[in-house]
């Protein structure tokens, strides 16, 4: 009883003090937020825009909200819906349990964003499945301690999410401990903060360090106010990402299990390149845009690609990657598999 006074109390002074703590947008939207079950420990909140035609791609993006009691999944969804409607994109608010500022010891949070990345996927997975989902065009964002969710799960499967978006977010270097030296240089991610915010304190400027210690590509965008969501900057920031940075991926497959040194490449991106430059790091090269290439010894080479969007215009990617490729060679292929 106590404890739950206490819980009720804090939250009161958390909203009083907080400058619109968060300031809900109008939901007052054509259709309805629906609760979607993928199975018992897997739920998740949608809206899908009225206008939505499946004959077209649609933009994609998973909300992570923050501390219960002071946020929530509904919460986050009632500050989206209305600019989703509005600008014609899906949001998905996948209900968590590592998205806490409250304290915690480091093994249990690294357990539970561990839980929530296998939630984030499975909501992420389900509606690529559901709905007409432009894989080029999937963001993830989040307020507060969805921070934790966002960076765990974002920047360990870039190839997932284009870019991520912090919002005044709360920071523990220890909950980063896996993600050291796998971060992904190419995938934008904007850390939007307030030098008035009481809240998050230093999280935002924590946030900024690290991922300029891991060599993030980092966005920083100053706003005013206290603590509170900011979907139409972040939202403005995605777009900005689609207008303005290319995404391209490399992919690598096994060919046959009786050649375990010949490895297939090929690309996916928001973007059809008109030329190809392959450089295989073993002295090899390439300009076709799919080439399958034997190492003639095993290793780790680093394989680069020069993409040219135009004339004027050109992407460049580069994979490490180590032959034989166990994983890939165990990996049973089908006619299905692109």
């Amino acid at each position: 009883m106590l404890k739950r006074l206490l819980t009720t109390v804090a939250a009161v002074a958390m909203t009083i003090l907080c400058t619109g703590c968060p300031q809900y947008r109008d939901a007052s939207v054509p259709n309805e937020i629906r609760k979607v079950e993928i199975s018992d420990e897997k739920e998740y909140l949608l809206y899908v825009p009225s206008t939505y035609d499946r004959r077209y791609k649609w933009p994609l993006i998973m909300l992570c909200h923050g501390t219960k009691p002071f946020d929530n999944e509904r919460r986050q969804m009632l500050d989206w819906v209305k600019l989703a409607e509005e600008r014609r994109f899906i949001v998905a608010a996948p209900i968590l349990v590592g998205t806490t500022s409250f304290r915690t010891d480091h093994a249990s949070q690294l357990k539970r964003q561990r839980e929530d990345e296998q939630r984030i996927l499975a909501v992420t997975k389900h509606l690529r499945a559901a709905y007409n989902i432009s894989s080029d065009r999937i963001f993830m964002t989040g307020w507060s301690a969805g921070n934790y969710a966002v960076l765990y799960t974002g920047l360990k499967h870039p190839e997932t999410f284009r870019a991520l978006g912090v919002q005044q977010g709360n920071f523990d270097v220890a909950f980063m401990s896996e993600l050291v030296q796998k971060v992904d240089p190419h995938q934008p991610v904007a850390v939007i903060y307030s030098h008035t915010d009481v809240f998050a304190g230093s999280g935002p400027r924590e946030t900024i360090e690290w991922l300029d210690q891991n060599q993030a590509d980092i966005h920083e965008l100053e706003v005013s106010g206290g603590h509170r969501g900011h979907p139409k900057e972040t939202q403005q920031f995605f777009e900005r990402v689609i207008r303005e940075m290319p995404w391209l991926r490399i992919r690598t497959l096994a060919v046959d299990d009786a050649d375990a040194l010949t490895v297939q490449f090929k690309t996916i991106g928001s973007f059809t390149p008109v030329a190809f430059s392959w450089d295989f790091g073993d002295g090899g090269d390439s300009p076709v845009a799919a080439p399958v290439h034997h190492f003639d010894q095993p290793g780790t080479y680093t394989v680069t690609l020069q993409a040219a969007i135009n004339k004027d215009r050109i992407v460049s990617r580069s994979v490490e990657i180590s032959v034989p490729q166990i994983d890939a060679i165990k990996a049973i292929r089908t006619t299905w598999d692109d």
